[in-house]
């Protein structure tokens, strides 16, 4: 059973700017629908059956954040697992988006080498990785392995390997490049304004959206960080990366950035050099938290047992914070130049392809 909804980008154009962004979401409240008054026992069966995207992290969300409701320990062994499954599928939703969907979007049909690099990644295991899949996957994305990528940290070493354009993926980077510079070429390019989650210590301040949980029964849906929308993903998770810090200090939009960082993070996971992000604590009252670093952001699940059976179930999915009706894509698309309808649709796809929700999107004119 798959339960997505789709997100509906609707743009008001008035002298030549889009005036007016609206964000709206069919995306179904499955946890409240579906896991209210049930046991552990029938959440833990049901849970990854619910979503066809991003199944592992929410299972792995799911079992750590039951856990801690339930005061069982939430051991490291525990952790480990979960984060080496979630870093298996960031792996494999990179490597598909990387090697068949950027080709695609350049006017290019995924290379057979591509195709093959693709199959590997479905049966990659971080905790035992295989180094043919391994290399296979670099060589398609990167063109030369992932540590040697790596290797090359800089604006002027990312420009070289763009300009060899050697792999599709070099090629999509190119493209992305070119037309934001183009886009921007009027200096009338929007910087966004939402701030970059913290990726790192999660449990230093997670209490504080437990809390916003309890004191907004729509928070799930629009999701604040210390009263703001914010941004997360790869972006926000390498925001310490001297790469990404280089081509997110000038004035240029996020859009190349999030695009940059999604590959360092694959060539990271690729090379051993990180893990996805899990942990989750307990709450007062029989409840419990969970946080997943997975391939589009930070997923949250929060839940409140009544003896053993779910009182409360909350579900903050990545794509509800960069698509926050006032968050990353809103800001970004706001105040854009809107001379060339056509162009606008364009850009705006190439936002939302950025920011990667987890359910199909269609942008719209509201007065077209």
């Amino acid at each position: 059973m798959a339960l997505e909804g789709e997100l509906r980008i609707g743009l008001r154009v008035s002298e030549g700017r889009v005036e007016r962004v609206r964000i709206s979401s069919t995306r179904p409240d499955v946890a409240h629908s579906l896991l209210q008054g049930r046991t552990l026992d029938v959440v833990a069966a049901v849970v990854p059956r619910l979503f066809s995207i991003c199944a592992r992290s929410q299972a792995v969300a799911s079992e750590l954040a039951c856990t801690a409701a339930a005061a069982d320990p939430v051991t490291p062994d525990l952790l480990a697992r979960g984060s080496a499954a979630v870093s298996a599928e960031i792996v494999r939703e990179c490597a598909w988006r990387t090697l068949l969907d950027w080709p695609k979007w350049v006017g290019e049909a995924p290379g057979a080498e591509a195709i093959v690099a693709a199959r590997a990644s479905l049966g990659f295991r971080f905790d035992a990785p295989a180094e043919p899949a391994i290399r296979t996957i670099a060589l398609a994305a990167f063109g030369d392995a992932a540590d040697a990528w790596l290797a090359q940290p800089s604006l002027a070493d990312l420009e070289r390997w763009i300009g060899a354009g050697q792999t599709a993926a070099a090629r999509f980077v190119r493209r992305v490049r070119d037309d934001e510079a183009a886009a921007g070429g009027s200096g009338d390019l929007r910087r966004p304004d939402a701030p970059l989650l913290d990726a790192k210590n999660h449990a230093a301040w997670i209490g504080e959206l437990s809390d916003a949980c309890d004191a907004d029964p729509g928070f799930a849906r629009h999701p604040t960080w210390r009263g703001a929308p914010a941004e997360t993903g790869a972006l926000a998770r390498l925001q310490s990366d001297p790469l990404i810090g280089a081509l997110t200090s000038g004035p240029a939009s996020r859009v190349l950035a999030r695009f940059v960082a999604r590959l360092r993070e694959l060539a990271l996971l690729l090379a051993g050099r990180s893990a996805a992000v899990v942990g989750a604590k307990s709450l007062p009252g029989g409840g419990g938290i969970a946080w997943v670093e997975n391939a589009r952001g930070l997923l949250i699940h929060r839940v409140q047992l009544d003896q053993d059976r779910v009182r409360d179930y909350c579900i903050v999915a990545p794509t509800e914070w960069n698509f926050h009706p006032e968050g990353a894509l809103a800001q970004a698309l706001s105040g854009m130049p809107a001379r060339d309808l056509d162009a606008v649709n364009d850009r705006a796809a190439r936002l939302v392809h950025s920011l990667d929700p987890c359910v199909a999107c269609h942008v719209e004119f509201d007065n077209a």
